[in-house]
């Protein structure tokens, strides 16, 4: 792996935190049971199920056509080869990356001749994550001649409309080989790039989509006009600018434009932008609602696993950019919660489509412009699982960072430990936690030789009350910040972190609440009935009493088990709530006339684990 980490040359505009190269951390714990189970399962599988992902595809000199899939399964291995110690899973995505090198052409573009502009950036950001694990200076050679590719073909051939939506991942490995070599020519095409990609940044400083998209314009109208309009017709151009995963994209591309050019307008975007999605289409989960344009907050409304794979990435990627970690809340929020829920329990399926309030799983027409199987836990959409596949060692190799101060920085507190090299030491974390069930860290530092540098530690927004204990000394936090420890560190040196982790009731959908822990969120999960499986589709459906109030919502207690954590409250039956076609009405907003005799005891249990879950639920005061 890299010895050093690269921070932002001059004249970038400066982050306070880099983050640290493939390998330097590795996961423990309840994180590595989770990257070993994907290794052995749906990573291990991937290929054989999409050819086009693996080594047949065009991008390793195979017959099949390439596409993002190969980029992100051949990120997704070789990340979580470097966070398991996997030497043998190390070995295949190296070797496939030895491909992509060879394959590339002597004018510096590579890939089918045909390839999508996002697509090559895509592998761009999976052979810089190889670089940073094996300092293999032939990737930096080869991406150099892709940057002198760009300089010479986008003055000729500016980007099409569609390849202006997604200059993100290149806009990224630029910046990054720019740190690495410095060489002031990569800056000239990434202007270009700026200059030439979709501006993100006035459409969320702007951000005119403040209600559903299918209010003004429904499904048949939108396929009516695509048939009738060019790539140049508003319709096309709703469909780029108002798409879920594209938006997603666009939080990092606006703020990759701050760094390249300094400009707080570009830099700003970024945080207004999701605040303002958010605001207009947040979903409990933590994504966006987005089936795949945005949805609104109707908590029966679609959240994309693709968008929750991209909205995870550019939160990932903003904790580099000045003032990105705003985000870092929200990141561990969709991770813990929308990106774990897409998973199905047993490992063999991944949900393109999920819903908040999701009360029945069936081949059904639920979202606009989706197929029927979109709700379906199955192993049919390869964009999503390959997308899946990459967000969970991403999320990990994010855990921790370097501060321009020449320390660390915990940005989220997953079991794993860290290796690197500060103040002259060898230096070694070792994490242990139950996080995100439990707020208790416990942090080992193992030193060569003492050091001073300083420690880090991000205190989440919802942790009012977090301490930190080193050496008999309780230093207190302040929640939305950072708590730093500068002090000469010995080998063997603990912190005791606590962040407490209080029940939220949060304001949702009209007059419904969404419950919170910490970063994760919880549901009401109904009685369940199963249909036999046809054709590998499995049916369930929640029962037919299966809607419930809230009573009050001031006595919710967590309760920690031995499989995780769970809520107890009180419910009271909903006679009037129920299904809206093969979905979830909405929670009605009068609760008067319920029969209180029949209120009773119920648990609520974390969203993920919940495939059939009423996550926003109606309060009966």
């Amino acid at each position: 792996m890299l010895t050093r980490t690269f921070f932002a040359r001059s004249p970038l505009a400066p982050g306070r935190f880099a983050p640290l190269p493939a390998g330097a951390l590795s996961a423990r714990g309840t994180m590595r049971e989770r990257l070993i189970a994907l290794r052995g399962g749906l990573l291990s599988r991937c290929a054989s199920l999409f050819p086009e992902a693996g080594a047949q595809s065009s991008w390793f000199g195979g017959p099949l056509a390439g596409g993002m899939r190969a980029p992100e399964l051949l990120e997704a291995t070789l990340l979580t080869g470097a966070l398991l110690g996997d030497e043998e899973l190390r070995r295949e995505a190296l070797s496939l990356c030895g491909r992509v090198v060879s394959t590339q052409r002597e004018d510096g573009s590579f890939g089918a001749p045909d390839e999508s502009f996002a697509a090559r950036g895509r592998m761009l950001r999976a052979l810089y994550a190889a670089y940073s694990l094996s300092g293999d200076k032939h990737l930096l050679t080869f991406m150099l001649r892709y940057m002198k590719y760009l300089q010479d073909t986008l003055r000729t051939h500016p980007l099409s409309a569609e390849d202006a939506m997604h200059t993100a991942d290149t806009l990224e490995a630029g910046i990054e080989l720019y740190n690495i070599t410095g060489q002031k020519a990569i800056l000239s095409v990434m202007m270009m790039l700026v200059s030439q990609g979709a501006d993100y940044t006035s459409l969320f400083h702007a951000f005119p989509y403040r209600t559903p998209i299918s209010r003004t314009l429904g499904e048949q109208a939108i396929r009516d006009a695509l048939a009738k309009e060019d790539e140049s017709g508003y319709t096309h151009h709703l469909l780029r600018t108002a798409m879920g995963k594209n938006l997603c994209e666009g939080l990092r591309a606006s703020a990759l434009c701050g760094v390249l050019t300094g400009s707080g307008k570009h830099l700003s975007a970024a945080e207004t932008g999701l605040a303002r999605m958010n605001k207009a289409h947040g979903a409990a989960s933590g994504g966006i609602t987005a089936d795949p344009l945005l949805a609104g907050t109707h908590p029966s409304r679609g959240v994309s696993a693709v968008s929750c794979c991209e909205l995870a990435a550019s939160l990932e990627t903003l904790l580099a950019c000045p003032g990105g970690e705003h985000g870092a809340d929200q990141l561990e929020t969709v991770v813990y919660n929308a990106v774990a829920a897409a998973f199905s329990s047993d490992g063999r399926g991944v949900q393109p489509m999920q819903q908040a309030n999701q009360t029945l799983l069936s081949r059904a027409a639920r979202f606009p412009l989706s197929g029927e199987d979109a709700g379906l836990f199955s192993l049919e959409d390869g964009d999503a699982l390959c997308a899946l596949l990459c967000a969970w060692p991403r999320f990990a190799q994010a855990q921790w960072m370097l501060s321009r101060d020449d320390g660390l920085c915990a940005m989220g507190y997953a079991p794993c430990a860290v290796r690197y090299r500060l103040a002259g030491a060898a230096v070694r974390l070792e994490v242990e936690s139950r996080y995100p069930e439990s707020g208790s860290v416990r942090i080992t530092l193992g030193l060569s030789q003492s050091a001073a540098f300083p420690i880090h530690l991000r205190i989440p927004g919802w942790a009012r009350g977090a301490t930190a204990a080193v050496d008999g000394e309780i230093i207190p936090g302040v929640s939305g910040t950072f708590l730093t420890i500068n002090r000469q560190w010995h080998d063997g040196d603990e912190i005791l972190l606590t962040l407490p982790m209080t029940v939220e009731v949060r304001p949702s959908f009209h007059r419904a609440v969404t419950i919170a822990r910490g970063p994760l969120r919880f549901a009401y999960a109904p009685a369940v009935q199963g249909e036999p499986a046809v054709d590998r589709e499995q049916t369930l459906r929640a029962g037919e009493d299966f809607a419930v109030a809230l009573v009050g919502h001031t006595d919710i207690t967590a309760e920690m088990t031995q499989e995780g954590v769970l809520l107890h409250a009180r419910a009271v039956p909903v006679p009037r709530w129920g299904m809206r076609g093969p979905s979830c009405d909405q929670p009605p907003i009068a609760m008067s006339g319920l029969d209180m005799s029949q209120a009773f005891d119920t648990v609520l249990v974390p969203y993920a684990k919940a495939p059939i879950r009423l996550a926003v639920l109606p309060v009966a005061e």
